[in-house]
C-alpha cells in the first residue's frame, strides 16, 4: 500500500485571508504551537518555558558519545554569546565595567542532556520562569508589550548571527553580517569567534534550535567549514577588540611586565605593552600622569574564566611625578 503523507506547506497556503499568519518549522513544530495557544488562552500571563537545544554530530560524535572538555566548551561559549547577545540588546555593549546581574540572571540556561545514536543532543532552558520575569511582583509589567523573555530575544539573536554568517558571499565587507556584529559590540563578535572555535576543535557539526511559545522554532544548521570561516572572519576584522583611551598614574613599570596603572582611586588596570617600544618604556617612571591607546578584548582561561585584557599601542606622557617637579 502507497504510504500517505500531508503537505504542511499546502495547508498553509490554503489558510483563508482572516485568520493571523502562524509560520512553523514543521509539523512537529505546528503541533508544538497548537499546544502553546491552548495554554495560553488558560492564563493572562505566560506561563510556559521555552526550550531549545544543542544537537553534536559529525566526526566528533561516536555514538552518542563525546569528550566531556570539549562538549562543555561548547556549551559554556554558547551561555556566554546568549549572555553577550542579551547584554548588547539592554545596551550594554562594552566589554569594560561591570556585568548587570538582572541580564545576567534572565539570559542563565540551565542544561538536560538526552541521547540519539549518531547524536549528542543538549537541551536548554532559561533559569528564570517566564512568570518571574514577567510578574516579578505577582502582577503583570502594565506596559509590557509581549510575553518574550529577554533570553528568548537573545538566543533569536544568536541564531540569526549564526544564520547570517552562512550567507555571506566572496564581498564579505559589505555582509549583513558583519555590519549586525559591528552593531552588537566587541563582546558578542567574541563569544561567536569562540564558540565557532570549540565546536571546529571538537569536530562537530551543529544543529542550534529553540522553542518559544507561539513562535516558530528557531533554527540554525552549521558545519564545520562553515564555523571555521565564521571564526576565520572576526579574527580578521578584528571585530572582537574594543578601542579605548585610558588615562591615569603609573603605579608599576618594568620592561619584562605589564604596566598598572591607577585610572581612578583605587582601581588599578594591568596593561599589556608588549607592542610599545623599549625606548618608550625606559622613560616611564612610577607617579607619571599618562594617556594610553589601547585595545580591549576578553579573554578565556583554561578553567573557562573570563577577563578583560588591556593592550596598548601608544603611551603619551601627560606631567611627571608629583615628587619630581617640586
Amino acid at each position: 500500500m502507497a504510504s500517505m503523507s500531508f503537505d504542511w506547506n499546502a495547508y498553509r497556503a490554503a489558510l483563508p485571508d482572516d485568520v493571523e499568519a502562524v509560520e512553523w518549522e514543521d509539523a512537529e513544530d505546528l503541533g508544538r504551537l497548537s499546544v502553546s495557544a491552548f495554554l495560553s488562552e488558560q492564563s493572562p500571563v505566560r506561563r510556559e518555558a521555552s526550550s531549545g537545544f544543542v544537537k553534536l554530530t559529525g566526526a566528533g560524535v561516536s555514538g552518542h558519545t563525546a569528550p566531556v572538555e570539549q562538549v562543555a566548551n561548547v556549551m559554556r561559549n554558547f551561555q556566554r554569546l546568549v549572555l553577550a547577545s542579551g547584554l548588547s540588546l539592554s545596551g550594554f555593549k562594552t566589554l569594560r565595567g561591570r556585568l548587570p546581574s538582572d541580564v545576567v540572571s534572565k539570559t542563565l540556561l540551565h542544561l538536560d542532556g538526552s541521547a540519539l545514536a549518531g547524536s549528542l543532543v543538549l537541551t536548554v532552558i532559561p533559569a528564570t520562569p517566564p512568570e518571574q520575569e514577567i510578574m516579578p511582583d505577582g502582577q503583570a509589567e502594565f506596559f509590557r508589550d509581549d510575553d518574550k523573555q529577554l533570553v528568548d530575544q537573545a538566543v533569536e539573536k544568536s541564531v540569526s548571527l549564526l544564520n547570517m554568517a552562512k550567507e555571506i558571499g566572496p564581498d564579505a565587507d559589505d555582509s549583513e553580517f558583519l555590519a549586525e556584529v559591528l552593531d552588537a559590540g566587541p563582546r558578542v563578535a567574541s563569544t561567536l569567534r569562540d564558540l565557532a572555535d570549540t565546536l571546529v576543535q571538537g569536530d562537530f557539526d551543529t544543529e542550534l534550535a529553540w522553542n518559544e511559545p507561539g513562535q516558530r522554532r528557531l533554527v540554525s544548521r552549521l558545519t564545520v567549514p562553515q564555523l571555521a570561516h565564521l571564526s576565520t572572519l572576526v579574527a580578521s576584522r578584528e571585530l572582537a577588540k574594543e578601542p579605548t583611551v585610558l588615562t591615569g598614574i603609573i603605579r608599576t613599570v618594568s620592561d619584562i611586565a605589564p604596566l598598572r596603572v591607577e585610572i581612578a582611586d583605587g582601581q588599578i588596570e594591568t596593561i599589556q605593552a608588549d607592542d610599545i617600544p623599549h625606548g618608550v618604556i625606559a622613560e616611564l617612571r612610577v607617579g607619571m600622569t599618562v594617556r594610553i591607546a589601547a585595545s580591549v578584548t576578553e579573554d578565556v582561561s583554561a578553567g573557562g574564566d573570563v577577563k578583560t585584557r588591556y593592550t596598548a599601542s601608544a603611551i603619551e606622557v601627560l606631567s611627571e611625578p608629583e615628587d619630581a617637579t617640586s
